[in-house]
């Protein structure tokens, strides 16, 4: 491997080159690897690969050297589940994403004589950096279509799509869905005595205690103003009855500060079952619902009604 280790294009090609014998023996570590590891090649040429880095799967490299040998052709080496053959600490430009960096090993063959294998190692960090910032990116987008800007809860959007999820699932196994529609009572006070941004601090603070009533498989969501939607799955009239008591009982005992001390809000809230022979689809609850809703307002505010 003389000739390797003085040749200009072995230590100057930009990726990783390693000299295999058919028993993982290293015969020849180009200068990329030197300068990347910090291991020379004096020091680690004719020793077994998997000794100086006992974390690479043995087995798995034995077959694909073997492989290459018997069929006299190219093959790629999956790395998963490290994502890297040698354990490279990455310097990434772009800012560290991975710890280390992720590599792609292709084999192929090199000396059939002398039973050995060509491994070229290549840096793919920077494209494995994009595609994660990508998946970020777009993940966020969808949290952004899905998410109420000022509370933070699922839109109506998500709410409805779903709903008809959740009802497709109902009916196969049986399980029972249940509505909660809330709205906050004499809104339009809150912002003409307090102003909006008061009104804004009133819809967060109830979103808070919205999220702490519920479960996190329930879907809460914010239907537009001081109106909100609760969907319990699995889950009786009776204790989604329970749960709108709790939500009320918390708003009551909540205050709000303001400039000149504080002052409390009350919620109406009506409740209804999705019922397969009386309801055609999700939207049908959700009105009987807003109707039992309509009912605990016209009846003096601050309460629940449930559709039975």
């Amino acid at each position: 491997m003389e000739f390797l280790n003085n040749n200009i294009i072995f230590n100057t090609i930009d990726n990783g080159i390693i000299i295999l014998d058919e028993n993982l023996n290293i015969k020849a570590w180009n200068k990329w690897l030197e300068v990347k590891t910090a291991v020379k090649a004096k020091d680690i040429v004719n020793h077994e690969i998997c000794e100086k880095f006992p974390y690479i799967d043995k087995k798995k490299l034995v077959r694909k050297v073997k492989s290459v040998l018997i069929t006299k052709s190219t093959s790629f080496f999956s790395v998963e589940p490290h994502e890297y053959l040698i354990k490279i600490q990455s310097n990434s430009i772009m800012g560290k994403v991975f710890k280390y960096m992720r590599q792609d090993v292709t084999l192929v063959p090199y000396d059939l004589d002398k039973r050995l294998v060509c491994l070229y190692i290549y840096d793919h960090t920077k494209l494995h950096e994009t595609s994660q910032r990508l998946k970020k990116s777009n993940e966020e987008l969808k949290e952004l279509s899905s998410k109420d800007p000022l509370t933070q809860l699922y839109n109506r959007r998500y709410f409805t799509e779903s709903a008809i999820t959740m009802q497709s699932l109902s009916i196969r196994n049986n399980h029972h869905i249940s509505i909660i529609i809330l709205d906050v009572d004499n809104f339009k006070n809150i912002n003409d005595t307090y102003g909006h941004s008061v009104g804004d601090k009133v819809i967060v603070s109830l979103s808070r205690i919205l999220e702490n009533n519920c479960r996190k498989s329930d879907i809460v969501a914010r239907f537009g103003g001081e109106e909100f939607v609760i969907l319990l799955y699995n889950t009786s009239l009776s204790f989604a009855q329970s749960v709108a008591e709790n939500i009320r009982q918390n708003v009551e005992d909540y205050s709000v500060e303001v400039k000149t001390g504080k002052f409390s809000f009350t919620l109406s809230l009506g409740v209804a079952q999705f019922e397969a022979q009386l309801d055609k689809d999700i939207e049908s609850t959700i009105n009987r619902a807003d109707k039992a809703l309509y009912n605990a307002k016209e009846s003096g505010k601050n309460k629940v009604i449930v559709d039975l």
